[in-house]
């Protein structure tokens, strides 16, 4: 159903839950009435000020849920309502003031000035499991929790379980006053809620997971109802839009303990610093149980898996700072025993005391990171410049530069085309320390502004796409003429201290030599110039002569390069347009009967953008390094799709009756000493599907 011409609400819109469902509301074509409590707060509003649509159709207007008649104007006009806000925090002096009104009254004064508009169709309340589980009731592997259970007051106020209490009074108060006033009212009931965070802010669910990493050496002895944040917001809009929605909808994904975590973990990431024990030598608090998905997934949600859920909120974690993989470990968790006991059924809600463990731990583990790095001001402030700024991996480049505190000068062709510059201008950081500047590859000196000053340069511009009419004029020169005028201007300013050129493997394997399962490429091959050209490959000739170029030129000149080779890079697109490598993942879903006989390495972005400021910031950084997680062919990947997708039309069969393509072996153990802890493929698959998804260039 599309929410073209339809006006919406979103209460509480720069929370984490709230953030996505503005996000996924724009990208259906909804205009969105968003209400915050200061919208001169840059960290409140700013991440949602750059979402796709919202400068056409989101609308932020000041709202205080202790003020009767305040959501007045924001449900106005309005068809229907997100009622997202309400406090989700539990180290609280005043219950009562900090959590229980808020709660209670803020959702009152929203559904009472809801009750005043007659175009509003259905009311979405955002509830929790929290209002669910807790009643006293045992909890086992064998009890199924489902929409009719309801947790007590009396048993959240005996324990002081403040949130819990919040939320169930809320949800309470909501379905008295819907029934007496006629309101179609939904709650959507989710458990821990965790994935990728819009917010520059850490939350406290994904803080959960941040802990870990903290560098303590236990783990909380607890056991959580998890799902993921896109579920829970797609949840939010199927409820309002499928007719036949009602009641409640409990949004779980899987019930897992901290042990099973931080064993998934260090699964995903084996170099990381984790937790080898639980907390307290006891069996008290490891009741799981199951939650119903029978009513959520007639609503439609296709649960995400847990694993991605963990591996996309601790990338994310990541990327904005909240967290680094290498830790000393310093700390241990502090554990309530005498609390455990008395409410060892419900040990999965119990915010109140992981609190402890978030504030003691991620506190300590910064510190600990801090005086590991000793990074001085002049060293976080470094400069260093971009090339090619508004492409897919150099996108990615300029964000996490940005996020570890580089003042960036960014190269683009055309500074007044928003399709080049305006996902950077968004970039959290980007208004102090991005700077745009002009440069054409194929001009003499033309980078010299931008590089002049800087400790450190990386040049991605380079032409990619494969139908040419004239490969000298549209690749190769752009590509070999564009790498020297680059290296010139760097040879002309003492200040810079090294120089990363992204290449590419197809300049380290097209040399003729036979490829199969026994064969390990590494950074000694090199492509052959003249194999390219009698193969007419094109593109791989340009990365081939300008690699080699750039070398040659290096050497001459005393620069200190290295170079980063990836293999076919996917992953979420920065930038709106549609760049070549996800493309070749778009034209599997939109329709294709057959699939292509090629066989590719493949490599998440993100990695391809952390080799690069590896490479610059490690000191015994030096030559190439190849950055291939996996070597697939195309029939594999739509196997992979379709795995993850059941109900999308996949290709059935090969383009041609010719043998599949060879695959091969690329080393990985020169891009793993660099510190690359490569991302599977099936997560750079499914996580390059869901940008495609929501950028509109796939539907399915």
């Amino acid at each position: 159903m599309s929410g073209e011409g339809k006006v919406v609400c979103v209460t509480g819109a720069s929370g984490y839950i709230a953030s996505w469902l503005v996000k996924l509301l724009l990208q259906r074509g909804y205009t969105v009435k968003a209400t915050v409590r200061d919208p001169n707060d840059p960290k409140k509003v700013d991440h949602l000020r750059s979402l796709d649509g919202a400068k056409e159709r989101l609308h932020l207007l000041p709202a205080n849920l202790l003020e009767e008649g305040s959501f007045d104007a924001a449900v106005e006009g309005c068809e229907g309502v997100f009622h997202t806000a309400s406090p989700f925090f539990n180290d609280t002096k005043d219950p009562e003031a900090e959590l229980l009104v808020p709660a209670l009254k803020g959702t009152l004064n929203v559904l009472n000035s809801c009750a005043k508009v007659p175009s509003i169709k259905r009311v979405v309340l955002t509830s929790s499991t929290a209002a669910v589980v807790c009643n006293g009731r045992p909890l086992s592997p064998e009890v199924v929790v489902d929409e009719s259970w309801f947790s007590d007051p009396e048993f959240c106020r005996k324990f002081k379980m403040w949130y819990v209490l919040s939320k169930t009074l809320a949800e309470e108060a909501a379905w008295k006053l819907a029934k007496e006033k006629g309101i179609d009212l939904v709650t959507i009931n989710p458990g821990m809620v965790i994935g990728p965070l819009l917010q520059p802010t850490l939350n406290t669910s994904a803080a959960t997971i941040a802990s870990l990493f903290s560098g303590s050496e236990t783990y909380p002895n607890m056991t959580f109802a998890w799902v993921h944040v896109k579920d829970v917001a797609t949840a939010h809009i199927l409820s309002f839009e499928v007719p036949s929605a009602e009641g409640r909808y409990c949004l779980v994904e899987t019930v897992t303990s901290y042990a099973e975590i931080v064993k998934i973990l260090k699964e995903l990431y084996p170099n990381a610093s984790l937790p080898e024990k639980c907390a307290i030598d006891n069996n008290l608090l490891k009741a799981s149980y199951q939650v119903s998905k029978e009513k959520s997934q007639s609503l439609g949600i296709d649960y995400i898996p847990f694993r991605t859920s963990l591996q996309e909120t601790v990338e994310s974690l990541k990327e904005k700072g909240f967290i680094s993989m290498f830790v000393c470990k310093k700390s241990n968790f502090v554990g309530n025993v005498s609390m455990y006991e008395a409410i060892r059924s419900i040990d999965h809600l119990i915010l109140m005391k992981i609190k402890i463990f978030i504030q003691q731990n991620v506190k300590n583990g910064r510190n600990e990171r801090r005086r590991n790095k000793k990074m001085s001001k002049e060293e976080e402030r470094k400069v260093v410049c971009v090339t090619g700024a508004s492409g897919y991996i150099a996108s990615w480049l300029v964000k996490l530069l940005l996020q570890r505190g580089y003042i960036v000068k960014a190269t683009v062709r055309d500074l007044n085309d928003p399709k080049k510059v305006e996902h950077l201008r968004c970039l959290d950081g980007a208004t102090e320390r991005l700077h745009l500047l002009h440069a054409n590859l194929l001009e003499e000196g033309s980078f010299d502004a931008a590089v002049e000053g800087c400790a450190g340069v990386f040049h991605t511009a380079s032409p990619f796409y494969h139908d040419v009419k004239d490969p000298q004029a549209e690749l190769l020169d752009p590509a070999v003429k564009g790498t020297l005028n680059v290296l010139n201007s760097c040879a002309k300013f003492s200040s810079i201290k090294r120089v990363v050129l992204t290449s590419s493997i197809t300049a380290v394997v097209r040399n003729g030599k036979s490829l199969n399962l026994e064969v390990l490429v590494d950074e000694s091959w090199f492509s052959d110039p003249d194999f390219c050209r009698n193969s007419k490959m094109w593109y791989v000739l340009s990365k081939t002569l300008a690699e080699e170029a750039a070398w040659k030129f290096a050497k001459e000149n005393g620069i200190d390069m290295v170079t980063i080779n990836p293999a076919m890079v996917i992953g979420p697109l920065l930038q709106p347009t549609l760049n070549t490598s996800a493309a070749s993942i778009a034209n599997l879903l939109n329709g294709s009967e057959t699939y292509p006989n090629l066989t590719f390495g493949w490599i998440h972005v993100k990695d391809v953008a952390t080799a690069h400021i590896l490479a610059l910031e490690v000191p015994s950084a030096n030559g190439r390094y190849c950055l291939v997680e996996t070597v697939t062919p195309f029939s594999e990947i739509v196997k992979i799709l379709r795995e993850l997708y059941p109900n999308a039309a996949l290709p059935e069969k090969c383009a041609d009756d010719n043998p599949l393509k060879p695959s091969y072996k690329v080393s990985k153990n020169k891009a793993r000493s660099l510190g690359i802890d490569f991302i599977p493929l099936e997560t750079s698959l499914k996580e390059t599907v869901e940008c495609l998804k929501e950028k509109r260039f796939i539907r399915f």
